[in-house]
């Protein structure tokens, strides 16, 4: 790629995720548009003449540091421009972005959305306008017209959170259940999994379900809540769809409450330092840095004529689980 492209293409995702341009809301009025299925948009182009829009959930969420990471490097990688909107966690928000890089005429847009039901008809306006849409992280509808989802499995997510609850904790235990973010399809998927699997084992006992939205100090104050009302002894497990109880783990264990085994999703430096010192008792690893370079590379395969390379309607990446026996063998997903 030319140094003035790269700096172009710097100065657009520099933009966007320094300022984080504050999107308004737009007409979803899709005008004459012809309607056109995901593909017809694969003109085959060569990459150096490509724009990938990238629309992500939430840039202030730590996890997505290693995913814009990763589409950043994807798209240095294959010379392919990538302009960058932050959906700031708000559906209207997110709308508006697809809609601005409809306008903005992009060749592709990747999509990391809150509500896989929301954000549908955005989705599929940009189908209708020619763009191919990819899914990366959590999901759109099905019947949105996406090519494909990039991201975990998230109902084997699940399953494997409580496979590890199972096998560290034992078939007869009281548990307290943390989820995710209300409707997100991580949240919706993982609790599916994990139910599906606690079915098996009619001994443990869901004592607990509770949101904490992703928010590491409602993940604290929901623990602080359940360490008040269960004595030692009455509960034996919290497990959390994501890291953000690693704070809430250690709290636990610095005021005694080492009755708790904490088992957590995704694998930050704050949840590997909790399984190294003994207060996690283990996570699964969900890496968002491979995530958002595939989705990049996904884009650019289906537009420049290698759409056998493009696993339909998902490309599952890989779900280890981390604990103490092999904490060593991975370094942290994200963080310092």
């Amino acid at each position: 790629m030319s140094t003035t492209r790269r700096l172009r293409r710097s100065v657009a995702v520099a933009a966007a995720l320094a300022t984080m341009i504050s999107i308004g809301a737009c007409s979803t009025d899709t005008g004459d548009a012809d309607p056109a299925g995901p593909g017809d948009n694969a003109t085959e182009k060569p990459a150096d003449q490509l724009v990938i829009g990238a629309m992500l959930w939430n840039a202030s969420v730590p996890f997505y540091s290693n995913f814009i990471k990763g589409q950043q490097e994807a798209a240095d990688k294959l010379g392919v421009e990538l302009v960058m909107v932050d959906g700031k966690g708000d559906l209207g928000s997110q709308v508006a972005g697809i809609q601005q890089l409809i306008t903005q005429g992009v060749d592709a847009i990747i999509v990391t959305a809150s509500d896989a039901e929301g954000i549908a008809p955005a989705v599929k306006q940009a189908v209708e306008a020619g763009i191919p849409v990819f899914a990366a992280n959590n999901r759109v509808a099905d019947d949105a017209g996406a090519v494909t989802f990039i991201g975990a499995d998230d109902v084997e997510f699940g399953r494997q959170q409580a496979n590890l609850l199972v096998q560290e904790v034992g078939e007869d235990a009281t548990v307290g259940y943390l989820l995710g973010t209300l409707g997100t399809s991580a949240q919706l998927l993982r609790q599916e999994g994990f139910e599906e699997v606690l079915g098996e084992h009619p001994g443990i006992t869901l004592v607990e379900t509770q949101t904490e939205n992703w928010d590491a100090a409602e993940a604290l104050g929901v623990v602080q809540d359940w360490m008040n009302k269960y004595a030692v002894g009455t509960l034996d497990a919290i497990v959390c769809q994501g890291p953000e109880a690693a704070n809430a783990a250690k709290y636990a264990h610095d005021n005694g409450r080492t009755d708790i085994s904490f088992v957590l999703g995704d694998y930050p430096v704050e949840v590997r330092n909790g399984i190294e010192a003994g207060y996690v008792l283990g996570t699964v690893d969900q890496d968002p840095y491979p995530q958002g370079f595939r989705s990049v590379e996904a884009a650019v395969q289906w537009l420049t004529g290698e759409q056998d390379k493009v696993v339909q309607p998902n490309e599952y990446l890989e779900l280890p689980i981390v604990t103490a026996a092999n904490v060593a063998d991975y370094p942290p997903a994200w963080g310092e």
